[in-house]
């Protein structure tokens, strides 16, 4: 859970926390194309710096950040080394036998790092500074023109919404197994890779029976209270659109148009 942040919400006073939904969605999805598109590694610096500023303004601790940063370690890792060894461009560094280190392979592990990091920060500001029924409902606000050509975006977003509801309960559920099955004596944190794969079988099933007795149990609540798939539903609490959102789409373009203008 402490390496969670899907489906946490950190409660603050800040300006990205009163932000509409909708305008934090289209401003991370925007930004996340913006970052694919930086094509040199100063204007990806540029980037990871604004973070940096929006981590200190959305006033939630940086242990929240640092945290949610060590599941991706191991990815970023992978990609550092696969183009630190695999990458030939540039003049060569270091050299032993047949494994030879290139400037061009620092430079471009460097760069794929940096900007898997930039994009995690950007998801990170979405999901701890909005809580889940909020995002849930933007997500379908914005997506709800496609249900003129008949696609089932409640339908989607609610199951959107359950899964990220789950993904900590699950965690939870693991993190109560895993310490029931130490207390019995299994090893689950050292020795070798596949013995601990081993070990990690009794709590599958214990996982999977909990899973699917919390789903009957929601889908029995669901039914008990009269819900419809298809029915035209009220929303408990509206949406409003403020001056901070427009001017923070605004900013988010201004950025956009400045990164592809210079990539021309």
């Amino acid at each position: 859970m402490s390496y969670s942040i899907i489906g946490q919400y950190v409660p603050a006073q800040s300006f990205m926390h009163k932000l509409d939904a909708r305008s934090k969605i289209v401003c991370v999805f925007t930004l996340a194309i913006v970052i694919f598109l930086a094509g040199t590694f100063q204007t990806l610096l540029v980037m990871a710096a604004s973070t940096i500023v929006l981590a200190f303004f959305s006033r939630i601790p940086v242990h929240y950040y640092v945290k949610s940063m060590k599941p991706v370690l191991i990815l970023i890792t992978f990609f550092f080394l696969f183009h630190l060894f695999f990458t030939r461009d540039g003049t060569e560094l270091y050299s032993i036998g047949p494994v030879a280190v290139y400037s061009g392979g620092v430079a471009k592990g460097s760069f794929v790092a940096l900007r898997i990091l930039t994009l995690l920060m950007f998801a990170s500001f979405l999901t701890l500074t909005t809580k889940v029924v909020d995002l849930t409902d933007g997500l379908e606000r914005l997506l709800s023109p496609l249900q003129r050509v008949k696609v089932p975006v409640h339908e989607m977003v609610l199951m959107m919404s359950i899964a990220l509801r789950y993904i900590p309960i699950l965690m939870q559920e693991t993190e109560k197994l895993s310490r029931a099955q130490a207390a019995r004596g299994a090893d689950l944190t050292t020795g070798p890779v596949l013995s601990r794969i081993k070990a990690l079988y009794p709590l599958l099933l214990p996982l999977i029976v909990q899973s699917f007795k919390r789903a009957e149990t929601m889908a029995q609540a669901m039914e008990a209270r009269g819900y419809q798939m298809g029915a035209k539903r009220t929303y408990l609490r509206e949406l409003t659109w403020r001056t901070g959102d427009t001017l923070t789409i605004c900013f988010t373009v201004i950025t956009t148009v400045g990164i592809i203008f210079l990539r021309s």
